[in-house]
């Protein structure tokens, strides 16, 4: 048997399929070292596409809080179900990927709540001078996953 060298990195980054059908046939030729190589890249890229998610709706959930602290002339119904589904689907992700965790949302909080401020600011229709000096108070943890936001 001669083993077949993989670049599983390339793989997993055009296609989770294609990679694990390289895995089914490394495992088929007896070649259990590579195919365990194959696994890990796919472990490794599929927990990152789950931050990646998680990161998003996160993102989404910070910029309607802020918004709901910054316009309460504002607040409608909308603004609540975004709040609630952006956080089922963190609590999703999190359950569905063990790596993504409290610690994974919080070390990537700071550079997301930026994000939202920026995101938040030009929805409340600022300029990109005042988005620039828009600095609420940074949200906390209970104000994201906790509180109850109602009309």
């Amino acid at each position: 048997m001669v083993a077949i060298k993989h670049n599983w990195s390339n793989l997993a980054a055009s296609s989770h399929y294609n990679l694990a059908k390289e895995i089914k046939f490394s495992l088929a030729e007896g070649d259990k070292e590579s195919a365990i190589e194959g696994l890990n890249e796919l472990i490794d890229s599929m927990s990152k596409i789950a931050v990646r998610e998680m990161r998003s709706h996160l993102l989404i959930l910070m910029l309607h809080i802020i918004k709901w602290k910054n316009q309460p002339q504002k607040r409608s119904f909308s603004w609540i179900n975004s709040i609630s589904n952006a956080r089922d689907e963190i609590e999703e992700v999190m359950e569905e990927t063990p790596s993504v965790t409290k610690f994974e949302i919080e070390r990537v909080w700071h550079k997301t709540f930026q994000k939202a401020l920026r995101n938040a600011g030009y929805e409340m229709g600022m300029s990109s001078k005042e988005v620039k000096k828009f600095e609420p108070t940074p949200l906390t943890w209970q104000e994201v996953f906790e509180d109850e936001y109602l009309l």
